[in-house]
């Protein structure tokens, strides 16, 4: 243990606009008039239902500024100790699904497909502008309007010119009448283009689930969002789209960790068992080959069950993520977070694996360019090993607390 100070690059930040509005300069101007109808539509859906929804669709509070003030989103990284991010889209983004939340009712609008490759340029736009404030600490994520393919690889190209390191959001399939499965070969140039341009596909959790009013809408949204969130994996896997494009990365962020190790050992489970049908001739190596070479769990608010069960997959695929600024992350008690996670027990190799080396990996990010932020803000790792018994929020005078970084059971409580 050392007086160091370590490097913590959170995989799973988000930002966005303060309202739906803000977005509209970087439209196109011939798409301005259909988007005041879009904006003017999130307007009558807010006031009939009076969710407490932004007009980016997710909830919003005091302290949120950082999600498009950079100022204030830097002295909040400072504090956490957190040298770079990877973002992620906060709600919803121009003529995209409302609110971009599961578990609730959606706006009725049909957008076209023009509409949406135009909402995603425009979103790119803003997210390019919020990173070039410091390109070395903020990685943003594009948006790409799939299943447009030829839509999709320009907006690849447009988001590598503009600096979008993060690489790119896929879309979860919910059904295959909303778009074809990603073992579809009408996919190959969009993998193509990402894999030539180092861009890292990304399945964040969500799925936009819903199951209507009833009380039991939320619970059930919860049994299936990390399956619909991650369902695209065995496509890329076993279709080979990872043997064709070896240095293709995917990273799985916030969709907890314990369908892992599970889910591993039933694909090789599958591939021995489809070898009668020569599955071998097509795929060479096993799935759990493939996933160990290309693929990283984002693990958003790691919890230390989850740690404590980490295993090989863990240390070699896990990146640390705080979430910021949602109320169920670690801002703005990502030390105590920390704390809690790894504790006196994780050996310093694997901790620096989780808090930075795997995201390094995974994005291509040289964390020798990070070290001098890291040496003014950056945790020691005695500050980490540092004993926490009573969890924030669990004290009696402590504030109501939602996050899921201080679970002590399973995947949600």
């Amino acid at each position: 243990m050392t007086d160091q100070r370590l490097t913590i690059i959170s995989c799973d930040c988000h930002a966005g606009p303060e309202r739906m509005a803000d977005f509209r300069p970087f439209l196109e101007p011939r798409y301005r008039d259909d988007f005041d109808a879009y904006c003017a539509a999130i307007d009558a859906f807010e006031a009939a239902r009076a969710s407490g929804l932004t007009g980016g669709g997710a909830p919003s509070g005091a302290g949120d500024e950082g999600l498009w003030d950079s100022g204030v989103r830097i002295r909040d990284l400072d504090k956490d100790g957190i040298a770079a991010e990877v973002i992620f889209a906060q709600g919803s983004i121009p003529f995209g699904a409302y609110p971009a939340v599961g578990g609730t009712a959606k706006l009725d609008f049909a957008a076209s497909a023009e509409q949406v490759a135009a909402g995603c340029r425009a979103y790119n736009r803003w997210l390019a502008e919020l990173c070039a404030n410091d390109p070395t600490r903020h990685l943003g994520i594009a948006r790409v309007p799939l299943p447009d393919v030829d839509a999709a690889v320009a907006e690849v190209e447009f988001a590598t010119e503009a600096g979008l390191r993060g690489g790119v959001l896929l879309p979860p399939i919910t059904s295959h009448q909303t778009m074809p499965y990603f073992n579809d070969p009408v996919y190959e140039p969009f993998w193509a283009a990402c894999a030539a341009h180092g861009m890292v596909l990304n399945m964040h959790g969500g799925a936009n689930l819903n199951y209507g009013e009833g009380i039991e809408s939320f619970a059930l949204t919860l049994s299936e969002v990390d399956w619909f969130s991650h369902r695209g994996l065995s496509h890329l896997i076993f279709s080979g789209v990872f043997e064709r494009h070896p240095g293709l990365h995917l990273a799985m962020t916030e969709q907890r960790t314990h369908w892992v190790h599970q889910m591993l050992d039933d694909f090789d489970s599958i591939y021995e068992h489809a070898d009668r049908f020569n599955f071998k001739q097509h795929l060479p190596k096993s799935p759990r080959e493939y996933f160990f070479e290309n693929c990283f769990i984002g693990a958003s608010f790691l919890s230390k069950p989850e740690c404590d069960a980490r295993d090989e997959v863990g240390n070699r695929c896990f990146m640390w993520g705080s979430d910021y600024p949602h109320m169920e992350g670690t801002w703005p008690y990502t030390g105590e977070a920390l704390r809690y996670t790894f504790g006196a027990d994780v050996p310093s190799g694997e901790l620096q694996a989780m808090l930075s080396g795997n995201a390094a990996r995974c994005y291509g990010i040289d964390v020798g360019e990070l070290q001098a932020i890291a040496d003014t803000i950056g945790p020691t790792e005695a500050e980490i090993r540092e004993p926490i018994d009573v969890l924030p929020g669990e004290a009696e005078e402590g504030r109501p607390f939602r996050s899921w970084a201080f679970r002590r059971h399973g995947a949600w409580h």
